[in-house]
Formats: C-alpha cells, structure tokens, sequence
C-alpha cells in the first residue's frame, strides 16, 4: 500500500469515528466507567453528558468547587458555584457561593456542570 493510499485509508477512518468516546456500558461489553463515582452520577443525574458526569465526579473525588446549571423545582433555571461537595444520592450537598449557606441539589435536577 503507498502512502498515498495508506493516508487516503486513515483519513476514512477518521471521518468514519463518532465524535464522541462511548458512553459506558460495563455490563453491555462497553467501556468501564473511570470511577465509582462516575458510575453512581451516571444513574441519578439524567440530564448530564458524560463530560459533566465526570467533571462533577472529579470535584467530589477532589474537593474541587463545580459550577453547576440547575432547573429548579419551580422550572427556572439558577446557576451556582458550589463547594464541600458530598453526595448522598439522588442528593447532592454543598456550600452554595450564591446563598453563601449550605443546600440540597437534585441530582436529577442538574443541568450542565464547569469547573468552579
């Protein structure tokens, strides 16, 4: 095979891949999940991709703050930078920057997740 050709192959390849790595699937011969962690989010936070299920696993992993997007339960979206993460699902605990004083997410109520 010339490079030409070789290039022309991998290129195909490329363009063929998802855009995306697979979402983990253990128990379906899928990929493993990085973490416990991970895993736990995965069941409870619904709205989230697999980017911010791990962003969030990481900051409770770490100690890190997140910035969260949430739908609160009167339907209004809030964004909130928490920290002293724990989780204790399908709850999320931590010290919310906006309110300065602890509170409760929903983990299912969890929109979108940044670092802090």
């Amino acid at each position: 095979m010339s490079g030409a050709d070789h290039g022309s192959e991998l290129a195909g390849r490329l363009l063929a891949a998802p855009d995306h790595e697979p979402h983990p699937a253990p128990l379906r011969g899928g990929p493993a999940y990085g973490t416990d962690t991970e895993e736990i989010l995965d069941g409870y936070a619904d709205a989230l991709s697999l980017t911010d299920v791990r962003q969030l696993a990481y900051a409770l992993d770490h100690g890190e703050p997140v910035t969260i997007e949430y739908m609160a339960a009167s339907g209004s979206r809030t964004v909130r930078t928490v920290s002293d993460l724990e989780m204790d699902p399908p709850y999320l605990y931590g010290y919310c920057h906006l309110r300065e004083d602890e509170r409760v997410f929903s983990l299912s109520r969890v929109q979108s997740v940044l670092p802090g």
